[in-house]
């Protein structure tokens, strides 16, 4: 399970990231608050995917199995690929 978890972990984040972006430009359309939030959520979402990238990466060096270091280079790519998602989401708040 804690395989899964790891895989899915990159996913996970970019997808409660976008909900909460998303929730936030819902409640709050065009407001300078809004700005703000979303600001704090893809600064506090980019620092747990690079947290857990890290992770995956210590992992990675650590792991002697074969399938044990496929799974920690699958989840180092799904967060890096989340985080790059994470800044593509959050960006457009630092021009607004």
């Amino acid at each position: 399970m804690a395989v899964w978890r790891h895989l899915l972990g990159g996913l996970l984040l970019w997808t409660a990231h976008f909900f909460a972006v998303y929730g936030i430009a819902s409640l709050f359309p065009g407001t300078r608050l809004a700005v703000i939030l979303v600001l704090v959520v893809t600064v506090a979402a980019l620092g747990l995917a690079g947290m857990l990238l890290a992770r995956s990466v210590r992992n990675l060096r650590r792991d002697e199995d074969r399938l044990g270091r496929w799974n920690h280079k699958g989840s180092a790519l799904l967060y890096a690929l989340a985080a790059t998602a994470i800044l593509y989401q959050g960006l457009p708040a630092a021009f607004a």
